[in-house]
């Protein structure tokens, strides 16, 4: 088993969820407008209360640990950059009229493809240094991220 397949299943989890966000961006104008602010409301709140402080600890924890093993202070500035552009559109879907149909579904599938991404590059190009890295460094940065959203997960369940 790789050191880092705690993360790596966190984030399968955390994607069956942006699974969730592609299906609302197509169902989106089928609803009814009340049914609509729900799905909004709901996506919001996984959004806030689940993706943005793991995003958080990934900028704490995850990424300067990955600058110092790979030994490139700034290697990680991309993956900050997609996490503010994520909590842009993020913040953008909180103002989103929700009779704007074109607009929520500009945002979620904008999201949908963003945090996909965003987590192929963490899985593809940090996760492999830290499975390589000794374990004791591994274990430690993934620990510490955990205990920086495991307050997280006992909203998301």
């Amino acid at each position: 088993m790789r050191p880092t397949e705690p993360f790596r299943r966190e984030h399968e989890e955390l994607l069956s969820h942006i699974e969730h966000i592609s299906q609302a961006a197509r169902e989106v104008a089928r609803l009814a407008r009340g049914e609509r602010e729900l799905l909004v409301a709901r996506i919001l709140e996984f959004l806030r209360g689940t993706l943005l402080p793991h995003a958080e600890a990934e900028e704490e924890v995850l990424y300067p640990e990955w600058a110092k093993l790979i030994g490139f202070a700034d290697a990680a500035v991309p993956m900050v950059h997609d996490h503010e552009a994520i909590i842009a559109r993020v913040e953008r879907l909180e103002q989103a009229d929700v009779d704007d149909v074109d607009t929520l579904q500009e945002l979620l599938y904008g999201l949908y493809a963003l945090i996909g991404v965003h987590f192929r590059k963490e899985e593809d190009i940090q996760l492999p240094v830290f499975d390589a890295a000794p374990s004791e460094v591994t274990v430690g940065v993934l620990e510490r991220m955990e205990s920086l959203t495991a307050h997280t997960h006992e909203h998301a369940h």
